[in-house]
């Protein structure tokens, strides 16, 4: 992780550890990694990243198609850059968003397919997409 990275990640991590609990107590299990943003992760999966952290990241996601980083990388970040343009308000109605919403489900599914059924059999994005102007 070159300098300037491991130094923002490292405030990433603190920052979500005191999101998580206060001072002296003990942090229940998985909640500082719920705290971290999905900026973080995204950038986990960076190709910089494909000999030293990948190899062991690549367990987080069990039923991906195979062990290549751009499996995972390629549909995380296509949802990066959509969250950021949705959150700086940027219009939205011209992108792919049935992509998108395949892009979810594809990562969802990597990690667990029963998750991404759900999400899919409780989404109303496809009554939204097809009303959309």
């Amino acid at each position: 992780m070159c300098r300037g990275r491991r130094g923002k990640a490292r405030a990433d991590i603190a920052q979500a550890q005191e999101r998580a609990g206060r001072a002296g107590t003990t942090i229940p299990r998985g909640k500082v990694i719920a705290e971290l943003s999905f900026g973080f992760w995204r950038f986990l999966l960076a190709r910089q990243y494909k000999t030293n952290l990948w190899p062991d990241l690549a367990g987080a996601f069990p039923h991906a198609p195979s062990r290549a980083l751009a499996t995972v990388e390629n549909p995380v970040k296509r949802l990066h850059q959509f969250r950021n343009r949705i959150a700086h308000h940027e219009g939205i109605w011209h992108l792919p968003l049935e992509a998108r919403r395949d892009d979810i489900h594809t990562v969802l599914g990597f990690i667990a397919p029963a998750a991404a059924t759900w999400v899919a059999d409780a989404s109303r994005i496809d009554d939204v997409l097809a009303r959309r102007p």
